[in-house]
């Protein structure tokens, strides 16, 4: 991937804003330096909840909204490759790209917007805040398309296609997703600290925050979140995330979801409206049918005491291996020199690739098979210790799989572990009556996973 570097006009951004005695003025007379910037600053600035006043000036916006947030919005818009001549966009974007740079504007300055507003029925969140962090949410998902564009897309297809989170598809296709690289960006740009923790925490649901977070911050993320997701299920721009706005992110910030849908449709039709300004084309020409998108429903997690069982347990449950006996310290030796193998079956080949550069990182071998034949080949003639099977494929039976070696069972037949979205509850049992010895549902993380073959790992060697 292209090295992470700030925008030029970054820096001085920087360096006024760490100088404490600097004043705002001092802030303000450095963006009217460029003009494009100070245009667009105003412009996004009376994207703002609230604003009865047009904002003339940067040093009005400053007084209205605060320090902080016309610093973090000037970066950030230091950071969008916009043009400065509306409606004369670069076409840098391939036709049938699975995301263009203007979806990816239009989700940030939907996200601000819808965030501010929703921060309006919000006691411990100010509308400015919100809006900023709306707009500061998915900067990492904007580097990875200026940086590395073709694996970014690859990974937007993965994910589209295989139902998987783009995040975890982000980290197979790149080494790095967009939450990681977002921090990195924020840190370098030494934006304020609740701005920094919306950036890493903002797909992370409420008991995965630190118990130390204060609830103002806890309730900042929760409107960036929230309007994350409505933009995406309103097809306000497109970060290309969930499209799934859970019920109990309302709860959380003590509102209903009835009564936004104007305020929703509003916003949509005032950024549509804005396009040239910000140097698109009035009309979106590239999408002559909407891509589709994702829709993941969350699935409930075992029960904690469910999991507390022997290697006896039932196929299907998650097994928490026993500590190996004394007695087994010269086989643990004698096998300390073997690479654990993985086979990866899955018709996709772009995914089947992604999944073999993630685990090489952490020392495994693997193999794949697109196809059943040479799944089933490389499984009779090579060592294998753990499979890993998408069920729902389009040109690959995994039943097949698992019929078929249940039919020629060999000395040491692998640990198979069954990945797939939306199989009912039928299909879950039989693949677990072929032999399969555990179902994952998707969307899955990619770390849990890897935490299931190092247990599984450390049984089996």
């Amino acid at each position: 991937m292209a090295r992470l570097t700030l925008a030029p006009i970054a820096l001085p951004i920087i360096a006024v804003i760490r100088n404490a005695k600097a004043p705002a003025k001092a802030l303000a007379d450095l963006i009217t330096t460029d003009a494009l910037l100070e245009a667009r600053v105003l412009e996004v600035a009376n994207f703002a909840a609230g604003q009865r006043q047009k904002l003339l000036t940067v040093s009005h916006a400053i007084t209205v909204m605060g320090l902080d947030v016309l610093k973090s919005l000037a970066l950030a818009l230091a950071t969008f490759p916009l043009q400065p001549v509306p409606g004369k966009t670069d076409r840098s974007d391939p036709d049938g790209a699975p995301i263009t740079l203007r979806e990816l504007w239009e989700h940030s300055i939907g996200c601000a917007t819808v965030a501010a507003r929703i921060a309006t029925q919000v006691n411990q969140v100010s509308p400015h805040y919100a809006f900023a962090a709306g707009f500061l949410h998915d900067m990492g998902r904007l580097l990875l398309y200026r940086c590395s564009r073709e694996d970014f897309y690859s990974a937007l297809t993965v994910a589209l296609d295989k139902s998987i989170p783009l995040s975890e598809a982000e980290i197979l296709a790149l080494g790095i997703n967009h939450v990681t690289l977002g921090e990195i960006w924020a840190g370098r740009s030494e934006l304020p600290h609740s701005f920094q923790q919306v950036m890493r925490y903002h797909h992370e649901p409420a008991c995965m925050l630190p118990e130390s977070m204060d609830s103002e911050l806890r309730a900042l993320i929760a409107v960036a979140q929230l309007a994350d997701l409505v933009c995406e299920n309103r097809d306000i721009g497109r970060g290309g995330d969930l499209a799934t706005v859970p019920s109990e992110l309302w709860r959380t910030l003590h509102l209903w979801e009835e009564g936004w849908a104007e305020q929703f449709e509003t916003v949509k039709q005032e950024i549509e409206a804005a396009r040239e300004i910000f140097g698109f084309q009035k009309e979106d020409v590239k999408r002559t049918q909407p891509i589709p998108r994702p829709r993941f429903q969350r699935k409930r997690e075992l029960n904690p005491e469910r999991q507390k069982i022997g290697v006896k347990a039932a196929r299907g449950q998650l097994i928490l291996f026993p500590a190996r006996k004394e007695n087994e310290v010269k086989k643990q030796k004698r096998s300390s020199t073997k690479t654990f193998t993985i086979l990866v079956i899955e018709d996709h080949r772009s995914l089947c690739e992604m999944l073999s550069l993630y685990f090489m990182r952490y020392g495994y071998h693997v193999r794949t098979g697109d196809n059943r034949e040479r799944a089933l080949e490389i499984l009779s003639k090579e060592e294998i210790h753990l499979v890993l099977l998408d069920l729902m494929l389009p040109r690959l039976d995994g039943f097949a799989v698992l019929k078929r070696l249940r039919e020629n069972p060999k000395s040491h037949n692998p640990y198979i572990i069954v990945i797939s979205a939306g199989a009912s509850e039928r299909n879950r049992n039989k693949v677990l009556e072929l032999g399969a010895n555990e179902y994952m549902p998707k969307p899955f993380r990619l770390m849990r996973l890897l935490e299931r073959i190092r247990t599984v790992e450390r049984y089996l060697l």
